[in-house]
């Protein structure tokens, strides 16, 4: 009971499922970035569950985004969800660059790692401006990140681990979601479809969430 939120009138129980998950942990993560309003926001996996609706939160609490993924189909949901830029790690081939392109050479101030791979964290704390903050989210297997210590201290840059959120961030997460517009892109699928689930989710071609 002390975890039980109520969901605002008007939004559909579908709606607010992966709100209650994704959501909330990608909300808590941007609380958690030390942005401000009009700062470059970088979120690598941005067309899959949690990397969505980092892009729509983060809009609606008034950031920039810059969405880092691959394939037609997440450029098309990253782009109508409003992400200032897209940048496609496939055809790139220095995604540092990219960022700085976008974000006047000087690099992000935050990223908001929503991809479970190592390497997107690697990139993340390169392409970061003095005193951006990394927000871990995304946990590939077996994976470290790899900070050099020299440059992290001169620059003042900041690792911050965000793991799903409290009951507040879920009350915060569901009324921004409501009042702002959020929509979870979303597939409802039968929980017999488990096993074909995860095997798309594996090979990281689920765009959005699925809701079993």
């Amino acid at each position: 009971s002390n975890h039980v939120s109520p969901i605002p009138a008007g939004l559909p129980l579908d709606v607010a499922a992966p709100i209650l998950c994704a959501g909330v942990t990608v909300y808590a993560a941007l609380k958690n970035s030390y942005t401000i309003v009009g700062d470059y926001v970088v979120v690598p996996g941005a067309g899959g569950g949690l990397g969505h609706l980092a892009l729509q939160y983060a809009k609606a609490m008034g950031l920039r985004t810059i969405a880092i993924d691959s394939g037609a189909e997440k450029e098309k949901l990253c782009k109508d969800l409003g992400a200032t830029a897209w940048i496609d790690f496939k055809k790139e081939s220095d995604i540092i660059a990219a960022v700085r392109r976008v974000t006047d050479g000087v690099g992000a101030h935050a990223a908001i790692v929503a991809a479970a791979s190592g390497e997107s964290y690697e990139k993340a704390l390169e392409y970061l401006r003095p005193r951006g903050t990394l927000v871990a989210v995304g946990l590939p297997a077996d994976t470290k990140i790899k900070a050099d210590v020299f440059f992290t201290v001169f620059d003042s840059k900041r690792i911050v681990g965000s793991y799903v959120g409290n009951r507040q961030d879920a009350v915060e997460a569901l009324n921004l979601a409501a009042n702002a517009g959020i929509k979870p892109h979303f597939t409802v699928e039968p929980l017999s479809n488990l096993p074909s689930v995860y095997e798309r989710m594996k090979a990281g071609t689920v765009t959005g969430r699925i809701v079993l």
